[in-house]
């Protein structure tokens, strides 16, 4: 607030003041009253708490707790035949039940917000305190006007009443200050009256209390505005606030009559340029935004050029690969109607010629003639060429001083259209021009669009041709081997039966000469038996009787081998490396891929498109299992999501735009990182509604 807004506000204050002296001095005869809403809810053992809270509160001479009716206040009034809410038929109002709240009722009330009293409070008009030095003080006391203006230690609390409260030594410190004392000379006498202190001796001789004011030595102490004086107050404090707009107002206007002083040609000097400027700040946005359109249209054109050559290569390496098939096998045929049928899926005419009609119609835009644009530069064209005021500042207008002999005072110049400066503030903020998000988001689909499809065509047509050609031609390779194979089995089946027969014959010519001799040699060997037999026997039982001495005394030894059985975890992850193996082995060899699915009762899953919460919903996926980006398998009631092996195979769409692509379509199910190498790590799922949950969060590493 201003100096000059400050004087105005003490000169008003006054002035409500001097016109009633009896309420300053006599508050407790001219108390007003007001309610105060209160958290009191009708209890009689309460009721005098919260009224010596408010009394507390607003430094009120009395506080009492009161019921009242507020109509309308309560809860609806119900219709028991309808149920509905009753409806007031003259206003057509819904109806509401009277309602009963209490509330405090105080008299002789202050306001709440405390004001500082500095170190003197000055009874005198001149500082603007509420006191009339004219009236009659002959009976006024000091504790009534330090009452009134309810002045108080901001460190301590309120007392509900003065008596026996902390404020009995609080004023007769303040009386004792200004030289207020009772017969001992040294104890403060509030009950003093005003005008018979102070003492005219010591240091306060030939004060006047009433011009130079009450001396506060508390820095704690406030002083509380009394409740005749709050409407006055508000009175000024409206006044005052109605007298600043107008000051602003009336600066405003000077502001504006010293700029058309200045003349149009001075003010030309000083403004144009910055708003030119300003205007072609904005049109270079708009280049920019132009020259991006325009790039992104180029390049859409490359796409659509690009896919068109895709597709006829992927035709030409259909027919080629078809035509030298020189195997026909059970693969083959599988591998080749499933061609056919993505051909027709991926390589129609109609997705090409789509593609061509909507680039067609972005190609037939003119980004250079968006209606903003073209406005922003009509208003720069017309800018450098004005000189001209009135062009920039539109109905604004321009007043000129005239001369004393043409009748001096001045004459307004204004225009009947908004100025430049007017017409850029309406278009600074806004678009380029309406259209424009839309043809960008068209751009951006299209663009993805092909994207997507040329990853189809890369995937299930181009993928499927090589692996076709790859098995052919180890067809091929397998014949040239086997006529080598078949001579080498036949040398060495032919070299076997002559060595075989050689043998035979050497052993029946060995065994002839065997059997001659043993004929010769039977009836010597007979003989010498019979004598050898009879002292065998004897040495053989000596020798069975010691064995048995030494088998009853040598104790017998076993061997016990003990098997440890795995643990249930050890099972678990013998059973988890092999399910990370065969997952290699279908990423490296997509002709393993079905035999996966069936071995580890695989799924095809993609993201729920709406997610509820915070875990993240995985489907079954329309996509048939080889083609899903999300494979889930499952061992021991437990469930794994691993990335599908065309996520692997069209890595570079998924890395595009840093991760855009991949961060979409796997929000949730895994993070997304780059890497040397590409890797995975599996999601852990559960059961849950009509799909699966995202537990645990997966990892996908791709190359960098």
């Amino acid at each position: 607030m201003s100096k000059i807004s400050v004087k105005f506000f003490i000169t008003i204050l006054l002035s409500l003041i001097l016109a009633n002296s009896h309420s300053i001095a006599f508050h407790k005869e001219n108390q007003l009253q007001t309610s105060k809403k209160t958290e009191w809810d009708g209890s009689k053992d309460t009721k005098k708490d919260f009224q010596n809270k408010a009394k507390q509160e607003f430094c009120s001479l009395s506080a009492k707790g009161t019921p009242s009716i507020e109509k309308g206040a309560g809860e609806p009034v119900i219709d028991q035949t309808t149920g509905e809410q009753t409806i007031n038929e003259d206003t057509g109002e819904p109806l509401f039940e009277d309602k009963k709240v209490f509330k405090i009722k105080l008299s002789g009330y202050h306001s709440s917000k405390s004001r500082k009293t500095g170190k003197v409070l000055i009874p005198s008009p001149a500082k603007g305190l509420n006191f009339n030095i004219n009236a009659d003080w002959t009976d006024i006391k000091l504790i009534s006007v330090l009452k009134m203006y309810c002045l108080q230690d901001s460190q301590k609390d309120r007392p509900v009443k003065f008596k026996d409260s902390y404020l009995e030594d609080f004023y007769k410190k303040v009386a004792a200050d200004n030289g207020y004392f009772k017969s001992d000379g040294v104890t403060g006498d509030y009950t003093k009256k005003l005008m018979e202190g102070p003492e005219d001796r010591g240091p306060l001789e030939g004060r006047d209390i009433l011009k130079d004011g009450i001396i506060i030595s508390n820095s704690n102490a406030v002083w509380y505005l009394p409740d005749f004086l709050m409407i006055k107050e508000a009175k000024i404090v409206a006044e005052l606030k109605k007298n600043r707009n107008e000051e602003k107002k009336r600066k405003k206007k000077q502001a504006k009559n010293d700029a058309i002083k200045k003349g149009k040609a001075k003010w030309i000097s000083e403004n144009k340029q910055y708003y030119i400027d300003q205007f072609i700040i904005k049109n270079d946005e708009y280049q920019k935004i132009i020259q991006t359109l325009e790039d992104n249209r180029k390049r859409l054109n490359e796409r659509v050029k690009s896919y068109e050559e895709l597709t006829k290569e992927s035709m030409e390496e259909i027919e080629i690969a078809f035509d030298d098939l020189a195997n026909i096998d059970q693969e083959i045929k599988d591998k080749k109607r499933e061609i056919r049928k993505n051909k027709k899926e991926y390589l129609s005419k109609v997705i090409l010629e789509s593609f061509e009609d909507r680039l067609k119609k972005i190609n037939s835009i003119n980004f250079k003639k968006y209606d903003n644009h073209l406005r922003l530069k009509k208003i720069i064209k017309k800018a450098k060429k004005s000189n001209s005021p009135l062009d920039f500042l539109g109905n604004e207008g321009f007043r000129i001083p005239l001369p004393k002999f043409a009748g001096g005072g001045s004459y307004e110049i204004t225009s009947d259209k908004l100025g430049f400066i007017d017409e850029f503030e309406n278009l600074k903020n806004k678009s380029i021009g309406s259209g424009s998000r839309t043809h960008s988001s068209n751009m951006i689909e299209l663009d993805e669009e092909i994207a997507k499809n040329k990853d189809d065509i890369n995937y299930f047509i181009i993928k499927l041709v090589k692996e076709l050609v790859v098995h052919d031609n180890a067809l091929e390779e397998q014949k040239t081997k086997i006529p080598w194979r078949t001579y080498l089995l036949i040398f060495l089946i032919i070299i076997t039966s002559i060595i075989a027969l050689i043998f035979y014959l050497k052993k029946t010519k060995k065994d002839l000469k065997e059997e001659a001799e043993q004929k010769v040699g039977t009836l010597k060997n007979e003989l010498e038996n019979k004598l050898r037999n009879t002292s065998d026997q004897i040495k053989s039982a000596s020798k069975d009787t010691i064995r048995s001495q030494q088998s009853s005394i040598e104790p017998k030894q076993t061997q016990i081998s003990e098997v440890i059985p795995k643990t249930p975890e050890q099972i678990i992850k013998e059973k988890y490396d092999e399910l990370v193996s065969d997952y290699s082995d279908a990423l490296e060899d997509f002709s393993k891929v079905a035999e996966f699915k069936q071995k580890w009762q695989g799924l095809a899953l993609t993201r729920k498109e709406r997610q509820d919460g915070t875990k993240t919903i995985l489907i079954n996926s329309p996509r048939a299992f080889e083609k899903a980006e999300i494979w889930c398998v499952t061992f021991d009631e437990k469930y794994f999501a691993f990335p599908g092996s065309s996520v692997k195979f069209n890595m570079a769409t998924y890395m595009n735009l840093d991760f855009e692509k991949a961060g979409r379509d796997f929000k949730g199910v895994f993070l997304v990182s780059s890497g040397s190498n590409y890797s995975t790590e599996p999601a852990v799922l559960r059961r849950g509604g009509v799909g699966f949950i995202v537990d645990t969060t997966g990892n996908i590493v791709f190359p960098s």
